[in-house]
């Protein structure tokens, strides 16, 4: 019987970030937030507003999770397009700046457990979302509702 827990993330809201017509909830996650530099936020935000994807052009909600996992990071960039279903784009830092994590496989890894933690409030928060009138307010309501905690 294994007596070793699995060390803890804590998950850190740090406001709305805004690509033209996409609003991004952003958190940080690590085992220590503080050790998320705003250079390297400022680099993860660049790489969103360059993506393929053009977040830009497309009226849409979301959020997006930096991940420091040891000296690097994750970049999941997740987006609800107006639906029931969770789209994702993940980038990651390896060669000293954020690229598009290829993963042309069948069986892909998604979400680890302390990005779960995050996803499953959002889910939560988006759900009650879809069952609102789907106004500007009901948007608003959407955006504000962080998550906040150890996970």
């Amino acid at each position: 019987m294994r007596t070793n827990t699995y060390p803890s993330k804590y998950a850190q809201p740090k406001g709305i970030f805004t690509i033209g017509k996409t609003k991004f909830k952003w958190y940080d996650l690590a085992s220590d937030p503080s050790e998320v530099s705003r250079q390297d936020i400022d680099n993860a935000q660049l790489c969103i507003e360059n993506a393929e994807e053009n977040f830009k052009n497309i009226d849409d909600l979301g959020f997006v999770i930096m991940h420091r996992c040891g000296e690097n990071y994750l970049l999941l960039v997740c987006t609800w397009r107006s639906e029931n279903e969770l789209w994702e784009s993940v980038y990651y830092d390896g060669s000293g700046k954020f690229e598009v994590w290829e993963r042309n496989k069948t069986h892909l890894p998604t979400y680890c457990v302390w990005e779960m933690g995050i996803v499953y409030y959002e889910s939560q928060s988006w759900k009650k979302h879809l069952g609102s009138g789907r106004e500007e307010k009901d948007k608003e309501d959407y955006l504000n509702d962080f998550f906040e905690g150890e996970v």
